[in-house]
């Protein structure tokens, strides 16, 4: 008698059931609320932690640490970005949605001032919608990405993929084309007092770098 293969039940998980879904949907929801309260103490972690990084490359005023002082101030900025964001869009995300369709229709003429009203005018009530929690559809799609395998995973990989790669393939390498002109152009008109703070902080980072460790007494 052959017996039967064995099966990795990872291979075949189970769905979520209702009550999972509605879990997770309750969880998004609080997360979303807590984002637009203003940066957790995490948050202000990880900022603190970048700006001693930027600090050590002299891209900061001072090589050391941000003091609480800072951290605090840029929580408040950020606050207000969140709440700004859910408000709506500004005037520089219409220009730019409307360059980006204009670009992505190749049409003559740019959106009117009133499709780009229209516009802000879904986009405003779509943030709002998600901060109200995930809607049946993402939680759906939440469901689904639980009960897909890794083997679903892979082989759907070359459908995300082939999905509209033409112009997405197009649009990254002209982004790519204006990053490396962009790059060219802010280094040759760089002040030469931010010219030498890069050269200061790369020489303190091989100095740093090459330093031999100092020896510790050690006490008996």
């Amino acid at each position: 008698m052959t017996a039967e293969p064995h099966e990795d039940p990872r291979d075949h998980p189970l769905p979520p059931t209702q009550e999972e879904i509605e879990a997770w949907g309750a969880r998004e929801q609080r997360r979303r609320a807590s984002w637009l309260a203003g940066p957790s103490a995490e948050e202000k972690q990880e900022w603190a932690r970048r700006y001693r990084w930027r600090a050590l490359l002299g891209l900061e005023e001072s090589r050391l640490g941000p003091a609480p002082e800072d951290i605090d101030l840029w929580a408040e900025r950020e606050h207000r970005r969140r709440a700004a964001w859910l408000a709506g869009p500004t005037e520089a995300e219409k220009q730019r949605w409307a360059h980006e369709r204009a670009d992505r229709a190749e049409a003559a003429a740019p959106p009117t001032a009133e499709e780009i009203e229209a516009w802000s005018r879904c986009e405003t009530q779509r943030r709002q919608q998600w901060l109200d929690g995930p809607s049946e559809a993402e939680k759906q799609r939440w469901a689904q990405r639980q009960s897909r395998s890794l083997f679903d995973e892979l082989m759907s990989l070359p459908a995300l993929l082939d999905a509209d790669l033409g112009e997405t393939g197009q649009r990254f390498l002209r982004d790519a084309e204006l990053a490396g002109k962009g790059a060219v152009y802010a280094l040759a008109r760089v002040s030469r007092t931010l010219w030498s703070s890069f050269a200061r902080a790369g020489r303190a980072f091989e100095d740093e770098l090459y330093e031999q460790p100092r020896r510790r007494r050690v006490r008996y």
